[in-house]
């Protein structure tokens, strides 16, 4: 029975030794295989790159030209032209970001984007998200109020934040609708597209300080202050009863930046009562017109909490 015994541990050793050496063999060949990859795409960044930069400074007589040599590129060198031109067009703006886009065109990065907008990686749908963003070719619009609902909330994300770039108001309504709680939005991504959009946003914002949603009426409290849209300070003096903590803070918070007088008697209200909404309330009454804080400061001097004091920026005996 030994020498069976032996014969199965020999037989297991091989095999795991026949493992262990295919393993090795992999890793080897997808080293290689990464490191040539990487070789073959520095060498066409070398070419590829300054074809893609004249572009960025290129005269309107030498556009054609440039983009006559982008269409004469093979496969390879048109694929790296699309990289090259995604990656550049998150820092470029104005007439070079407009050649940019050309230049992608011709090396056919939109028909790409287009395709990826419907693969079924997610990963892959969120990049042509962003590109959709940068590029804003005919029916990007259409195309990312679709991704702003895809069934991946990272998808979603980036489609709401390239909406940022479009002021229609459809794009708008989708923004608004991703602040919403349920949305899978990152509340700050959302508002963040939203203050982009600037005052294009600023009659829907309004609005949207009334939604029935709490995530909609933080966030569009969040960028009230930010845009001072017309209309938008009396709307946020309501908010200081909201039922939701969080929404009552965004408006708190705006209204130093938004500041109107009949806040004052709420905000003062607020600071008596202490806690979270206490401390933002005196430090956005601190920051009002002193004409209209005068007996709200001397009220808190006298009957607030040590923090809210702190917030005011008063101590006591400051204020006459």
């Amino acid at each position: 029975m030994s020498w069976l015994t032996d014969g199965v541990m020999q037989a297991v050793l091989l095999i795991t030794a026949g493992i262990a050496l295919g393993m090795l063999v992999s890793l080897v060949v997808q080293r290689t295989v990464r490191r040539r990859r990487a070789s073959v795409r520095a060498r066409l960044d070398e070419r590829i790159r300054p074809l893609v930069l004249a572009a960025t400074v290129a005269e309107d007589d030498e556009t054609d030209a440039l983009i006559a040599r982008v269409r004469a590129l093979g496969p390879d060198e048109r694929a790296h032209v699309r990289r090259t031109v995604f990656g550049m067009l998150r820092d470029v703006t104005g007439e070079a970001a407009e050649r940019l886009r050309a230049v992608g065109d011709a090396a056919g990065i939109v028909p790409r984007v287009l395709a990826l907008s419907e693969h079924r990686s997610p990963a892959l749908r969120a990049s042509a998200a962003e590109a959709l963003g940068l590029l804003q070719p005919p029916g990007s619009l259409e195309l990312l109020c679709r991704l702003a609902a895809d069934p991946a909330p990272a998808v979603r994300t980036v489609a709401v934040r390239a909406l940022g770039a479009y002021t229609e108001p459809v794009a708008v309504d989708r923004v608004i609708a991703a602040l919403a709680i349920g949305s899978g939005v990152p509340n700050n991504a959302a508002a963040s597209a939203l203050l982009q959009q600037g005052l294009a946003a600023g009659d829907r914002v309004r609005l949207a300080l009334d939604h029935p949603d709490a995530g909609v009426r933080r966030g569009a409290a969040r960028v009230a202050g930010l845009l001072q849209a017309p209309g938008v300070a009396e709307r946020l003096v309501g908010l200081l009863e909201d039922e939701e903590e969080s929404v009552r803070l965004a408006a708190i918070r705006s209204l130093e930046r938004l500041p109107v007088a009949a806040a004052v008697p709420a905000l003062l209200d607020a600071a008596l009562a202490d806690g979270r909404d206490g401390e933002a309330a005196a430090t956005t009454l601190a920051a009002m017109p002193p004409a209209w804080t005068a007996a709200a400061l001397a009220r808190i001097e006298a009957e607030g909490a040590p923090a809210v004091r702190r917030a005011a920026g008063i101590a006591r005996g400051a204020v006459a």
